[in-house]
């Protein structure tokens, strides 16, 4: 009988249990907790992405360097500096050393691929992902300084073996007059350190060979800002189609002309370069080297504005008058630099009159400093 009252005790605890387990509530996963458990896989998916196109790159990159130091081993064997056996003995300990570098990076890889494999993510630095540097020149060969010095680098991003252009901003500045044969730059209208120019582009430059970045076409668009102080007490007024500089019947504090033009740059640039091999890439960097550029541009005007003040009765007037003031609607003319790295000493000459019909006719020539982030 005791076997079949356990058996039957047995039989109800079952149906207690089970009865029990037909009333417990139903357990709700919220949106919060679904969000985190689905972040928390797609960045184990990432992770283990990430870490397998590590250990890739670490094999490719071993192997160059291998390559690189075989080629310098055969190098110095056949310029006399080393025997056969030297040579012999530094290529073996050359592979081996790099066959333990190798082990010891996939050693790391696939612990981290363990960790990972169990959402425990330990962060270390490795050569993937993304990073965003501040910095004046080129950074990085690949992208170079972009927007003001700030680079952004992707290496999830396949590099491009061979990368023919680059971008970069340009930024130059210097002082400006209006030049006539009318005139010597001593007789010059325009206070000559008070006018100037400020200009602010993008460039791209594109190698012209295939195998030399000696000779590269630089081209873009920039916008240009002139400003022009005459001498004397003296302001800038129109009468019908002519431009005239007229007495200011008050004391001024301050006067200038500023017009902005929107031109399109085109220039041969040349000058050596250093060509950067990678295990995935080779780049050429002009950041050690001198350059020289020469060529031109042409655009419009976009804006001329004059900026007076003065003090009435007390009382400080700050006048500001667009209009076009006769200036030319498109400019176009000649430009140069030559300067070491990002910096150049920079020229330009408009061959189009600055008025349309002024006192005398004058040619807008600039000179200053460029440099390209």
């Amino acid at each position: 009988m005791k076997p079949i009252v356990l058996a039957l005790a047995g039989t109800g605890l079952f149906m207690s249990f089970a009865n029990a387990q037909q009333t417990l509530p139903e357990v709700k996963v919220s949106e919060t907790d679904s969000t985190h458990l689905k972040w928390a896989e797609y960045r184990r998916q990432s992770s283990l992405q990430d870490l397998e196109a590590e250990r890739k790159r670490v094999e490719d990159s071993e192997t160059f360097k291998l390559k690189r130091k075989i080629d310098n081993i055969n190098e110095q064997l056949s310029s006399g500096k080393i025997t056969a056996e030297d040579a012999r003995r530094l290529k073996e300990e050359a592979a081996q050393l790099a066959a333990e570098t190798i082990d010891a990076k996939n050693a790391i890889i696939d612990g981290q691929k363990r960790l990972a494999e169990r959402y425990d993510f330990w962060t270390f630095e490795y050569e993937g992902g993304s990073t965003i540097e501040l910095g004046l020149g080129n950074a990085h060969d690949d992208g170079g300084s972009f927007l003001l010095g700030i680079s952004h680098d992707n290496r999830r991003k396949a590099a491009k073996y061979d990368k023919r252009t680059y971008t970069d901003v340009v930024l130059a500045g210097g002082v400006s007059t209006a030049v006539s044969n009318e005139h010597s730059l001593k007789d010059s209208p325009y206070k000559f350190w008070k006018s100037g120019f400020a200009e602010f582009g993008l460039t791209f430059r594109t190698r012209l060979l295939k195998e030399s970045n000696f000779y590269r076409l630089a081209y873009g668009a920039s916008i240009q800002i002139h400003n022009f102080e005459l001498t004397g007490n003296r302001a800038f007024a129109v009468d019908g189609d002519k431009t005239l500089f007229e007495p200011f019947p008050i004391d001024l504090k301050r006067q200038k002309l500023q017009v902005t033009n929107l031109v399109f740059p085109v220039y041969l640039e040349f000058g050596p370069s250093t060509k950067r091999e990678f295990y995935d890439k080779f780049r050429y960097s002009t950041v050690e080297h001198f350059k020289f550029g020469v060529g031109g541009f042409l655009g419009l005007n976009v804006g001329s504005n004059q900026f007076t003040r003065y003090y009435e009765a007390g009382r400080r007037i700050d006048n500001r008058e667009r209009r076009s003031f006769n200036t030319s609607n498109f400019v176009y003319g000649l430009g140069a630099y030559a300067g070491y790295g990002p910096i150049a000493l920079y020229a330009t000459y408009e061959f189009n009159p600055l008025f349309k019909h002024g006192p005398v006719e004058q040619n807008v020539l600039s000179l200053g400093l460029r440099v390209d982030l």
